[in-house]
């Protein structure tokens, strides 16, 4: 019997040993990193400007693989489902903390282990030239003054940020605006600027441009100050709407149970990244602002847009859908 035990302690032994020289030595292959939206997307975008830091700090290629798919859902439920070593991550949006309260998915975001929030892309809420408000209190004023919907507004999609955003300001500004929802964010803001929609919410990277060209007009901006290349949109919370917290973040996520010495390493490479010069130089271009900050910053925040985004489903009454 002691014998017995003595085999099976000692195969215990080595076992751990080999865990932590693998641990050592991570990464030793190449990465897959999922990406659950298209090429050419914020995220891509935003993914394959720090890859080639990455590459060369850990030693090892990682390869970007642009899984899209029912608002990033076919992606990450790619990734929910393989094995936690390290070697698959992903890169997901804002959308991950909202589609459980949109459509039915088959995975529950909240297990996934979180590494790092990487950044945000903000939103403007936009207006065509024509609309006789030109601030937002006046808007705000000439929509109450008039029937629920009989103002409507663009986005880039059922259950985007920028739909998000619209039923968010509803509720904030006690108004009601039609929602038309598009494909693409250009689409939702080329339906502003030809006055097929009196407003739009779109991300400051397309709407900065647009803005500058006068081809639209800016109401207020989404975030937590103003833009230093748009100084003089005001930001919600300056206008009275302080509880207007949506943006398009941007977040990578481990599979469910992966050890903490994956996320640690993954976490100080990603900060490193962040705050590279000539990387965030080619960021600030793409009107991306870098974030960072621990695992355990991006795992509280990632439960308070869960919070919100239920709140704003529920109270919108924005009807689930399905993949």
């Amino acid at each position: 019997m002691k014998y017995f035990v003595r085999i099976l302690f000692a195969l215990f032994l080595s076992q751990v040993f080999l865990s932590n020289a693998q641990d050592s030595n991570y990464p030793s292959r190449p990465i897959t990193w999922i990406i659950p939206m298209g090429a050419g997307g914020t995220s891509d975008v935003f993914a394959r400007t720090l890859q080639p830091f990455m590459t060369k700090l850990l030693g090892q290629p990682m390869i970007i693989d642009n899984r899209p798919g029912a608002n990033g859902v076919l992606g990450e439920e790619l990734v929910m489902h393989a094995k936690p070593d390290g070697y698959t991550l992903v890169f997901s949006s804002a959308s991950v903390a909202a589609n459980p309260y949109l459509r039915k998915i088959n995975y529950d975001p909240r297990k996934f282990v979180p590494v790092i929030h990487l950044g945000n892309v903000y939103i403007i809420m936009l207006a065509n030239n024509d609309l006789k408000a030109n601030s937002l209190k006046e808007f705000v004023a000439m929509a109450r003054s008039n029937p629920p919907e009989a103002f409507n507004y663009s986005s880039w999609g059922i259950g985007g940020m920028g739909h998000l955003a619209g039923e968010l300001f509803n509720l904030e500004a006690k108004i009601k605006l039609f929602h038309i929802p598009y494909k693409t964010s250009p689409d939702a803001l080329t339906a502003a600027a030809s006055g097929q929609t009196q407003i739009s919410y779109i991300t400051t990277s397309l709407a900065i441009p647009q803005i500058k060209g006068s081809r639209v007009k800016a109401l207020a901006v989404i975030a937590p100050n103003r833009l230093a290349d748009a100084p003089e949109i005001p930001t919600m919370a300056e206008l009275g709407y302080p509880g207007m917290k949506v943006d398009t973040w941007f977040g990578v996520f481990l599979p469910p149970s992966a050890p903490k010495v994956y996320v640690d390493r993954l976490n100080a490479a990603f900060q490193a990244a962040l705050k590279d010069p000539e990387t965030l130089a080619k960021l600030e271009k793409q009107g991306i602002y870098p974030k960072g900050g621990s695992p355990e910053d991006f795992a509280e925040y990632f439960s308070s847009e869960q919070r919100k985004f239920e709140r704003i489903v529920r109270e919108s009454k924005i009807e689930q859908g399905s993949n």
